[in-house]
């Protein structure tokens, strides 16, 4: 697996492309890109055979170990890489610690390992354990071990043991990759730590920079310690450290950051250089019963950034999510229905809602690398700007309107 850039420039959007993927290759990927986040292998609340409904294309599944992890005993015995064993051949799948829709809890740090917090508990993670299990899987892309523990509060002291700790996983984790012959077509990810210091962000990169000839990019480590709370998360306390590090990092390798960020952050990260995100944003919406609609192109009309389905405004609303969209729900649905459906706890309601925010943000990538291209991506900046302002406003106001709870009524 390759990237290629189409302009090496640091620190400004860019478009480029995956190439040369393994057994599969007359697949290109197109970046800036977004990874399809899964939970036990599969895109939360949709089928392998729904998701060729809302997209076609080939597509990077997100696969947190932390939803997988009790896959390993099965995959030992399995002939075969991770994404055989999910029953989606044709996708490409990269592999990642944590979940970034949940937020991942604080503390139980110990010197050498990681804890991942299982359906089952704690697992405790050092760099073998770690490497042990992506051999297992065989991924087609991986993240190395890290400690990304650190956050807007976190303390000096830990933030100092989360690149001593990154670090050293990633030395010793290549160390293991370097003599795996299950793994030598995997393409690494190296995750920078630091937090929001730039010392220690200097420090880590210095470090992880000595084998950059081994590493296909580099993921935006501990920023946050994912879940809801990153939608919100001020796009001018990140700004420094994410500019700092891309500038520091090599304009040829790939840069991926993780976390439910909204539109309008993923367009700024995008302008600072960032390629790979995930729809962990889609999926905490859906939870919510939101779905998104705000414009992307024109041709939809609407006048919100979302819509909280659950509301009883919509109860009788016969339109589509969102009129003009070309969604397998807004083509069969109405708002109304979906209501209902929500109201009487029938899965399908969250099923609809994720087909059209999975639909949603896969055209908005598509639209990024469209104005990248024609060199117009502030103005589709400023219109996301003017939804998302607005949406902001109308949360912080008290709820008038009310909301149908889980009971039927």
């Amino acid at each position: 697996m390759k990237f290629v850039v189409k302009q090496l420039t640091k620190g400004v959007p860019r478009l480029g492309k995956l190439i040369e993927l393994n057994g599969k290759p007359n697949i290109t990927l197109q970046t800036p890109l977004v990874m399809l986040h899964t939970q036990g292998g599969q895109v939360p609340h949709i089928t392998h055979e729904v998701l060729k409904l809302v997209s076609n294309n080939p597509h990077i599944l997100q696969i947190p170990l932390v939803s997988v992890h009790n896959f390993k005993e099965a995959m030992d015995y399995f002939d075969g890489a991770i994404n055989e064993f999910i029953g989606s051949e044709e996708s490409i799948c990269c592999l990642t610690l944590h979940d970034p829709s949940n937020l991942t809890q604080q503390g139980f740090n110990a010197k050498g390992k990681v804890p991942v917090w299982t359906k089952n508990g704690k697992v405790q993670y050092n760099s073998e354990s770690y490497m042990k299990t992506v051999e297992s899987f065989r991924p087609d892309m991986y993240h190395l071990l890290s400690d990304g523990d650190t956050n807007q509060s976190s303390t000096q002291k830990r933030i100092s043991k989360a690149v001593a700790n990154t670090n050293a996983f990633h030395k010793e984790c290549l160390e293991i990759h370097r003599t795996s012959e299950k793994l030598k077509d995997c393409l690494i990810i190296a995750p920078i730590a630091g937090g929001y210091s730039i010392s220690q962000r200097k420090d880590c990169l210095e470090s992880i920079l000595k084998d950059d000839d081994e590493v296909g990019g580099y993921l935006i480590d501990g920023l946050h310690n994912n879940g809801p709370e990153v939608e919100f998360l001020p796009f001018s306390d990140i700004e420094p450290i994410v500019k700092y590090s891309i500038d520091k990092l090599p304009a040829e390798k790939l840069r991926t950051i993780q976390g439910c960020w909204n539109p309008l952050t993923i367009i700024k990260l995008v302008k600072l250089g960032v390629d790979i995100f995930d729809t962990s944003y889609c999926r905490m919406l859906t939870e919510r019963s939101a779905a998104m609609t705000f414009p992307i192109d024109g041709t939809e009309d609407s006048v919100t950034y979302e819509i909280n389905l659950r509301q009883l405004r919509y109860l009788d609303d016969f339109q589509p999510i969102l009129i003009g969209c070309q969604c397998p729900a807004c083509l069969k649905y109405s708002r109304g229905y979906i209501h209902h459906l929500l109201s009487v706890q029938e899965l399908l309601g969250p099923v609809l809602i994720m087909i059209h925010n999975i639909h949603h943000f896969l055209r908005f990538f598509e639209k990024i690398r469209r104005c990248i291209d024609e060199d117009c991506l502030s103005q589709l900046e400023t219109r996301i700007e003017i939804y998302f302002t607005r949406y902001q406003q109308e949360i912080l106001l008290p709820q008038k309107e009310p909301v149908v709870n889980d009971t039927i009524y």
